[in-house]
């Protein structure tokens, strides 16, 4: 609990939380949002993008953030199991590689490798999620004519508003690059950490700067609760990998699943999915699952295998009721359970397949 990498991996994701809580009361993420919805050439590409604008920030229930946006802009404003349906898929076609979302980062502390090459290695599941997407949700959706010419907004606002992230995305690699330098001089972080630290320092303080917000804010964005309640889970986490890894349980299980027959590379694909159908969140599929996965991965082959077990975990949060981004998006729409995974599970089998797939690219070329 109290080492470094702990301490550090609290440290990260309590800054990823405060950078969200900043942008959100000082309004620019909505003005993100504005900036990005005139720039889109028609309201069918606006109803996808409002989502997954806001899918690029952790926000718990963050769906219902963007719902509004979504019936604003789909045809005659209604309200049905399919905005549901493309409002709640979109907000969430990110977080597989996406290096704000603390599933993610917990995800490359347990796995132990850089954030950049997991970053690489995941970064095609997103072309899964917006493919499986079009394919199955978004093909029902009728396509509506483009904003007026006087409603086009310029690109230069959009990235003026979205700097805090281009600086992190910057910072997370070129402190990474310039670590090796660093290091002889000043005692530093491993370079997935430096890099990351340096990133979201800069992105705070651009945020603070940019929307004149004091002390006073920046307190009430770190004493909110949600960071206490994420800095306990990630020690509980951590302790729980510390004794799984000091302890003879991991033996024990080995012995359990070849006693039944059971293949270990069943158990990597199916014991996150089951996690994320029980947990409901990323952090939570990766929290509990991992830690056991660690002993059945073959030397040398953890980023493929770490890729199966994300893209089946989060399919399994995707799923499930326990979702509170689902349960938001369906009380808003007036959406029933069944309208909604009508569209929802063929999506999810796709991005399966879709990761199966890079699984076995990887191993082939890994």
């Amino acid at each position: 609990m109290v080492s470094p990498q702990t301490l550090w991996l609290s440290a990260i994701i309590g800054a990823i939380l405060v950078l969200s809580n900043l942008l959100e009361r000082s309004g620019q993420l909505r003005r993100i949002v504005e900036t990005f919805s005139f720039l889109g050439p028609s309201r069918r590409f606006t109803t996808l993008a409002m989502p997954a604008l806001i899918g690029l920030l952790p926000m718990p229930g963050g769906a219902l953030f963007s719902a509004p946006m979504v019936r604003q802009s789909y045809p005659s404003g209604e309200r049905s199991p399919l905005m549901a349906a493309v409002n709640y898929w979109f907000r969430h076609i990110w977080e597989y590689w996406w290096p704000l979302y603390p599933g993610f980062i917990l995800a490359v502390s347990l796995l132990g490798v850089e954030t950049w090459k997991l970053i690489l290695a995941q970064s095609p599941l997103p072309l899964g999620a917006i493919l499986g997407g079009l394919f199955f949700i978004v093909r029902h959706v009728p396509g509506t004519e483009g904003a007026a010419p006087k409603e086009r907004a310029s690109l230069a606002a959009f990235l003026r508003e979205v700097m805090p992230i281009m600086l992190l995305l910057i910072l997370l690699f070129g402190g990474q690059a310039f670590h090796p330098l660093l290091r002889d001089l000043l005692p530093l972080p491993s370079p997935k950490h430096f890099g990351f630290s340096l990133g979201l320092v800069a992105a705070i303080g651009w945020v603070m700067w940019r929307n004149d917000l004091g002390v006073r804010d920046f307190l009430e964005g770190v004493l909110k609760s949600s960071l206490l309640r994420m800095a306990m889970i990630i020690f509980g986490i951590m302790a729980f990998k510390g004794v799984l890894m000091r302890s003879s349980i991991m033996e024990v299980v080995r012995g359990e699943l070849s006693l039944y027959g059971i293949h270990p590379l069943l158990i990597i694909a199916m014991l996150p999915f089951v996690s994320g159908l029980v947990t409901g969140i990323a952090f939570g599929f990766v929290g509990t699952s991992f830690p056991l996965l660690l002993s059945l991965i073959p030397p040398g082959e953890v980023i493929p295998y770490g890729l199966l077990a994300y893209g089946f975990g989060y399919m399994g949060m995707m799923l499930t009721p326990m979702h509170l981004c689902l349960l938001v998006t369906k009380d808003y729409f007036d959406a029933d359970f069944l309208g909604i995974y009508r569209y929802l599970w063929k999506a999810t089998a796709f991005v399966m397949l879709w990761t199966a797939g890079l699984f076995l690219l990887y191993r082939g070329i890994l």
